[in-house]
């Protein structure tokens, strides 16, 4: 295990990993969307914790948190999902030369799974531990104060207003598979109040309950600000 010379990165990591995050960090670190380089690296710390927690593979975990969102600038500028058949593709075109010499074929798809799966929101799908981890990982990033402000920084970057011109009383179903449309405040209705409700892992779950509840304060100062109000949650609290 090495510290690497990385912006953000507080924990110690295998070699193995260097490449990677320089890969990563010369493709992201430019990124305004809330989907940047400190997100990466956060959602890799954060997957790791769980893992450690769980008794789990932490270096899976780590490398898919790393890697979740390595084709979210494609997808900005041309609709393909950054999780989908083509990205995941790609990914193992980029990446399979760096790692699968140094953990082998079966851990490597290991990681491409739970890419491939990270942001499903059925609630029949049948996920990995290695995507459970990664997806709450990811989720927790979407909560708490750095939820919110990743929030109105993907809004911003997409063209969203703050709040719709029209009130609306209730909040649509989220849909990770269309582009963003909307409003900042809604997303928060649509998406992310729903978002501790769905966590996987018990560690995930312990801290998406403390980061649920700095969003729920912040939403009611705000909509007291703008003289909102709050729209009805659809299959979510």
């Amino acid at each position: 295990m090495t510290k690497l010379n990385f912006p953000y990165i507080t924990m110690p990591l295998p070699e193995w990993i260097g490449p990677v995050v320089a890969k990563v960090f010369a493709k992201m670190c430019d990124d305004s969307t809330g989907h940047d380089f400190l997100h990466a690296v956060r959602v890799m710390e954060l997957a790791a914790m769980i893992a450690d927690e769980l008794h789990a593979d932490a270096d899976i975990a780590a490398a898919a948190g790393l890697m979740h969102d390595y084709y979210r600038k494609e997808e900005k500028e041309t609709g393909r999902l950054h999780f989908g058949p083509e990205a995941i593709a790609d990914l193992r075109r980029e990446f399979g030369p760096l790692i699968i010499p140094e953990i082998g074929e079966n851990d490597f798809d290991r990681i491409l799974d739970a890419i491939a799966l990270h942001e499903s929101y059925s609630a029949n799908a049948a996920l990995s531990l290695d995507t459970q981890i990664l997806q709450d990982a990811d989720r927790l990033e979407a909560l708490g104060a750095v939820g919110i402000a990743r929030t109105f920084m993907f809004g911003g970057a997409h063209g969203l207003p703050m709040i719709e011109e029209k009130r609306k009383t209730a909040a649509a179903e989220f849909d990770p598979n269309v582009a963003p449309n909307g409003s900042v405040h809604m997303h928060f209705y649509e998406k992310l109040l729903k978002l501790a409700d769905g966590m996987h892992t018990a560690p995930g779950k312990r801290m998406a309950a403390q980061r649920h509840q700095v969003m729920v304060t912040f939403l009611e100062q705000f909509e007291n600000e703008l003289g909102l109000i709050s729209p009805t949650v659809i299959n979510g609290t």
